[in-house]
């Protein structure tokens, strides 16, 4: 086998970090090669849709300030685009008064200087009578969160990459990746084979095959197809993008009922965080009727304003760390070998951040962030 480099990174996966990753490396004049296995903005991972949340409103101050380095980065990659890639709507955080989450969330948006509101009940059903909230319940409102446009802001990621001088190839699923000396080469299923001296893998929920069967690391990386639906509404009550603000529901912190206004889709898309079963990312089970039932309930008790009957439901894929933080690091024994796994459903409203710090640990840079929470010793103590 030819094994002189044929780039100078490779990038397996090419979902919105591998995007995002092979944009910031080719702006870095690097000769970069991005293979994936189905097409861009494809419905098979964890990357499409018409939106996800990005907010500031997180208990951990690393993720505020990964969202700092993320939303100008955001910005600047729509005016780069030619179309936006997000829009601000504000954040709606609700719990239980007293609740834990909701302190520490307050606590980083003083820390940070960020703008927020705290809501009774009452305040919050006249300042966003889409929700309901019972006496004993509180809201946080945080006017910076907002919507990413998932597939737009993937396609985009790879036109910018490719218009950078990146290479691409697609429908090349990826069967096996070794090491010979200096150079990692990866073979695909056509036969055909590539070859350069740093690797990266965004390969979401095939991460963790590639990395045991054929790495020799196994990674506590769990698959799970979570459910959406989206609920039209009811009455006269504008859902729609900009009338109403992003939401998520602490009253079950482990599991948080989460939201997103009308986009594309003519309904209000919720999901309940880490609620679905664990699966093979190549044998994905259909849809299951009890979390539907679930999402029936939820919306009826917090979104009055919405018929109970979806428009949509869809699927996807989380791939889950145990303790739900990301992994960003390099191989222990292959020091060329750098993975971008685990993002645990909410990882996406990152993606420009996560793909400098990605490029930055291929190409020996300084990170723009410490990352230790996302170190692989937690995992190997």
């Amino acid at each position: 086998m030819n094994t002189q480099p044929t780039c100078d990174i490779l990038i397996l996966g090419g979902g919105i970090m591998g995007a995002a990753t092979a944009e910031a490396v080719a702006r870095r004049g690097q000769r970069v090669l991005l293979i994936e296995q189905f097409a861009p903005g494809h419905t098979q991972g964890s990357s499409h849709g018409d939106g996800r949340i990005f907010r500031f409103a997180y208990p951990q101050a690393i993720y505020v300030q990964m969202m700092l380095l993320a939303r100008p980065a955001w910005a600047e990659l729509g005016e780069r685009a030619g179309h936006p890639l997000i829009q601000v709507t504000g954040g709606w955080d609700c719990g239980p008064v007293g609740s834990p989450v909701l302190a520490s969330l307050e606590t980083n948006f003083q820390r940070y200087g960020l703008p927020y509101e705290r809501l009774s009940a009452m305040e919050s059903k006249r300042r966003f009578p889409h929700f309901h909230l019972d006496r004993g319940s509180e809201a946080l409102y945080q006017p910076d969160a907002g919507v990413v446009f998932a597939t737009p802001a993937v396609l985009a990621l790879w036109r910018l990459a490719q218009a950078s001088g990146a290479a691409t190839i697609t429908g090349e699923r990826v069967v096996a990746v070794e090491a010979h000396g200096e150079l990692i080469t990866v073979r695909g299923a056509s036969g055909a084979h590539w070859s350069a001296p740093r690797l990266v893998i965004t390969a979401g929920s095939w991460a963790r095959g590639l990395l045991s069967e054929q790495l020799g690391l196994d990674l506590p990386l769990t698959p799970t197809q979570e459910q959406v639906a989206y609920f039209p509404p009811a009455d006269d009550l504008d859902h729609r993008l900009g009338a109403m603000p992003v939401f998520i529901d602490h009253h079950t912190p482990d599991h948080p009922f989460y939201g997103l206004p009308q986009i594309e889709t003519p309904g209000v898309k919720v999901g309940w965080h880490r609620t679905g079963p664990a699966v093979d990312p190549d044998a994905r089970p259909p849809a299951s009727e009890a979390l539907f039932a679930e999402l029936q309930r939820l919306t009826r008790q917090r979104l009055p304003h919405l018929r109970l009957t979806p428009v949509e439901q869809v699927t996807c894929l989380y791939t889950n760390t145990p303790d739900e933080h990301f992994i960003l690091d390099r191989h222990p024994d292959l020091s060329n070998v750098i993975i971008g796994a685990g993002f645990s459903g909410h990882g996406f409203k990152f993606a420009p951040a996560i793909g400098h710090i990605l490029a930055a640990l291929a190409l020996d840079e300084p990170s723009p962030l410490p990352l230790d929470t996302f170190s692989l010793r937690r995992f190997m103590q």
